[in-house]
C-alpha cells in the first residue's frame, strides 16, 4: 500500500467522481483507476461502488477514508515536527469542543494559544459529545473534550493501561447540572428543587443520544419519576431561547447558557442538593499520535480550565486538577 493511493482514494470519495479526480490531480484516468484495483487487489475488499450517479464508498471503503485521513495527518505532522525541530511550535491542531463548554473555554483557548504560540493554526470541532468521541477515536481530529458520567471509570492521560476506546482521558472538572427557567416576579427564593418536584414542569431537553440527556434520564429513573418533556432540541442556542421566553424550562448546565442577562432572566436551581453532575475531559487517542504544536495546546487546556473555574467564569463548575504549585 503507497501513501499516493491513499491520497488518490480520499481525492475520488471526496469529489464522488474518478474522472473529476483524475482532473484535479493531473493523473489520466485509466492510471488513477489502475491505482485504486491495485489498493483493492492488495487490501482484497472492494473500497469504491461505481454506478451512474457516480462514485461512492462500500463499507470498507468507508472505513479506509477515516483511517487513511488520519494517516495522511500523521505523515504531515511527521514532516512539519522533522523539518522545524527546535523552532517555535507551529501548524495546525485539531480539537473539538461540546457546545456548552465552548461557551466558556473557546474565547480564553483562542487567545491563548495566539499569545503563547502565534504560529500555531487552531481549529475548534464544536458538537455533541458523541459525535466528538467518534471523530478523536478515527484520529479526524486530535483532541477533544468529552462529557461523561462522573461515575465512569478513565484512564489518566499519562497512565500505560489501555481503554477498549483507545482514548487517554484527563479529568478536568465536575459540571452540577440545574433546573433553569425563566425567572418570574412572584418566584419563591428557594434555590433547590426536589426530583418530585422537577418532574411536574414542563422541559425542552437534548435528544437521548444525547449524553447529558442520559444522565439526566438515569437519575429521575433511579429516583421513581418520569420526566414532562415538551420538546427534544440539540440545539443549545434553540433551547436557551425557549427557556428566555418562558415556554419550558430545562435540565442543564449554567455554562449551556449564553446571555449578558442571563443571571437576571434565568431561574437556576439545584436539583435534590446538587448531585446531578456531569465531568468534563480531555480525551486524546491512544492509537493516534500528534505533535509538539498539539501538545503544547494539550497542556493549555488544564490550566484555562482552572483559570475559568477561579475567575467565576464557569459557575456550577469544580476542578478535578491538582492545585497548581
Amino acid at each position: 500500500m503507497e501513501l499516493r493511493q491513499l491520497r488518490y482514494f480520499i481525492r475520488i470519495v471526496e469529489l464522488g467522481s474518478v474522472s473529476r479526480a483524475a482532473k484535479d490531480l493531473y493523473i489520466a484516468q485509466p492510471a488513477l483507476s489502475a491505482q485504486i484495483t491495485k489498493l483493492e487487489d492488495e487490501l482484497g475488499v472492494k473500497v469504491l461502488a461505481r454506478s451512474v450517479r457516480g462514485v461512492t464508498t462500500t463499507k470498507a471503503g468507508e472505513s479506509l477514508y477515516l483511517h487513511a485521513q488520519a494517516v495522511l495527518r500523521q505523515i504531515d505532522r511527521l514532516r512539519h515536527d522533522v523539518v522545524n525541530i527546535g523552532t517555535k511550535p507551529a501548524g495546525p491542531v485539531s480539537i473539538g469542543v461540546p457546545t456548552s463548554a465552548a461557551n466558556v473555554l473557546a474565547g480564553p483557548l483562542i487567545s491563548t494559544v495566539q499569545e503563547r504560540y502565534p504560529d500555531i493554526q487552531l481549529r475548534i470541532v464544536e458538537s455533541l459529545s458523541g459525535h466528538l468521541q467518534e471523530l478523536v477515536t478515527n484520529g479526524r481530529i486530535e483532541m477533544s473534550l468529552l462529557f461523561e458520567a462522573p461515575s465512569d471509570h478513565v484512564k489518566p492521560i499519562n497512565d500505560d493501561s489501555i481503554q477498549s476506546s483507545h482514548l487517554r482521558w484527563m479529568p478536568l472538572l465536575e459540571e452540577q447540572l440545574f433546573l433553569l427557567s425563566k425567572r418570574q416576579e412572584n418566584d419563591a427564593k428557594s434555590t433547590t428543587i426536589s426530583f418530585e418536584q422537577a418532574s411536574t414542569i414542563g422541559l425542552v431537553l437534548p435528544g437521548q443520544a444525547n449524553l447529558t440527556r442520559q444522565l439526566i434520564d438515569e437519575a429521575f429513573n433511579a429516583e421513581g419519576y418520569k420526566l414532562n418533556i415538551v420538546a427534544e432540541i440539540d440545539s443549545l442556542s434553540t433551547i436557551q431561547s425557549i427557556v428566555e421566553s418562558g415556554y419550558a424550562s430545562t435540565i442543564l448546565s449554567k455554562s449551556a447558557m449564553v446571555s449578558k442577562n442571563k443571571d437576571t432572566s434565568i431561574r437556576a436551581r439545584s436539583i435534590d442538593g446538587g448531585g446531578l453532575k456531569r465531568r468534563l475531559s480531555l480525551c486524546i487517542s491512544d492509537i493516534v499520535g500528534y505533535g509538539t504544536a498539539a501538545e503544547c495546546v494539550a497542556a493549555l487546556i488544564p490550566e484555562l480550565v482552572n483559570s475559568c473555574i477561579l475567575s467565576g467564569n464557569w459557575s456550577g463548575a469544580a476542578s478535578l486538577q491538582p492545585p497548581a504549585n
